[in-house]
């Protein structure tokens, strides 16, 4: 009676490893897709605007000199770019990205618990059940 508990118990932390695992991946992902997406915006709207690029090397020289250097005109962009992205997928309310996610994670929790016969799988919602 106490072995099947053991196995219960090894297999709810075999796939809270793997959502963490999944989360963390997916994180690092998103992470490393906005900052290109960030890189890219702001390095073209230096490119394009002689005010900025003036500003920037303004900003550049006065910190060589070890002046005040004031806001830095490169940071102020970065920042209002991540500003900008927020209030838009905010302002979009659109969750298919997240559903999508969660649909595939779900997938492939119950292909490992099949695939392994865990005692339990999961629903379309998330929710685990028992099927032994």
């Amino acid at each position: 009676a106490i072995k099947p508990q053991h196995d219960f118990k090894a297999q709810v932390q075999r796939m809270l490893n793997m959502i963490a695992q999944e989360e963390a991946s997916h994180t690092d992902k998103v992470k490393t897709a906005l900052m290109a997406e960030a890189t890219a915006t702001v390095t073209e709207q230096f490119s394009s605007d002689k005010a900025l690029k003036k500003a920037a090397l303004d900003a550049a020289i006065s910190k060589i000199k070890g002046g005040k250097a004031g806001v830095d005109p490169i940071q102020a962009a970065f920042v209002q770019f991540f500003k900008d992205k927020a209030a838009a997928v905010k302002a979009s309310g659109d969750d298919s990205e997240e559903k999508a996610q969660r649909e595939a994670m779900i997938a492939k929790m119950n292909s490992v618990a099949k695939n392994e016969g865990f005692f339990f799988q999961f629903d379309s919602q998330g929710s685990p059940s028992l099927t032994v």
